[in-house]
């Protein structure tokens, strides 16, 4: 069974859509094992009162089927990382994957910043969309499911991610849910319709103005803020913003065969 690390930025939709009375997460773990940094499960779990995936995160912890693991120490990619804005989940997720290449078989993450992080240090990380598609074509998931799982997680990204991916799977884009309507315009104005505290949602705005900028991360955005990742996708789902930047270099940057090494030299040996 393959071993892959996952940052918060994609455990939080894997941990929060249900599909077939069982979350996404639940069903990758019947395919992968999935491992996260310390720091990762205090991001998640921090408040599960106010998360819905935090039971089911902690039921798989339970049982073993998701492993908290802490990265050895390594000074000279700990400075490096420090150098970016990325918060403390995706610097230990990066380090615990860098530190382990042999053992590992992705990074799977959903943060713009992290991604191109990853890219400079030559480390081949996966969106989690990439996840399901992998799976499914290397027959180690069913298709269906495959398909059914894109289409559940399709209200996170924006649209051209779920199109691309119901492509590789060879589906059409009928499949997907309706698109939720973003907020692009005046976002200050809305989320002052919506919240009543004002200088959060004012600091909220200009936080996300960054992140979308690719400037800073999901995890330093939540550090911005004084707030935990899983209230920012609370808010993220309330106002209809997906997670996913819009940004035209991270298409670039997505693609299914960019895993580690090793799972890249099996996909060859097996074609």
């Amino acid at each position: 069974m393959k071993k892959v690390i996952f940052d918060s930025s994609a455990l939080i939709p894997a941990s929060k859509y249900v599909l077939n009375e069982k979350s996404v997460c639940e069903h990758l773990t019947d395919y992968v094992e999935i491992h996260i940094p310390a720091a990762v499960h205090r991001e998640t779990l921090a408040q599960p009162e106010k998360f819905a995936g935090g039971a089911v995160l902690q039921n798989l912890i339970a049982q073993k089927k998701i492993t908290v693991a802490a990265p050895p120490p390594n000074g000279a990619t700990t400075e490096i990382l420090s150098t970016y804005r990325l918060g403390p989940g995706e610097q230990e997720a990066i380090l615990l994957y860098q530190q382990n290449q042999e053992k590992f078989d992705g990074l799977i993450l959903d943060d713009y910043v992290a991604t191109i992080v990853c890219r400079r240090l030559q480390i081949g990380a996966l969106l989690l969309l990439d996840l399901i598609v992998q799976l499914e074509r290397e027959q180690i998931m069913p298709h269906a499911l495959a398909v059914e799982m894109i289409a559940k997680i399709a209200p996170r990204y924006h649209r051209g991610f779920i199109e691309h991916s119901l492509h590789m799977l060879g589906e059409p884009k009928a499949v997907v849910e309706p698109a939720p309507v973003f907020v692009k315009e005046n976002l200050e104005r809305f989320l002052a319709g919506k919240f009543s505290a004002a200088p959060w949602w004012q600091r909220f705005a200009s936080a996300h103005r960054d992140y979308a900028a690719g400037l800073i991360s999901l995890g330093w955005m939540a550090q911005n803020l004084h707030s935990s990742v899983n209230e920012i996708d609370r808010v993220f789902d309330e106002i209809m913003l997906p997670v996913s930047t819009a940004s035209d270099e991270l298409f670039e940057l997505w693609k299914p065969y960019r895993a580690s090494i090793r799972w890249l030299k099996s996909n060859q040996e097996a074609n």
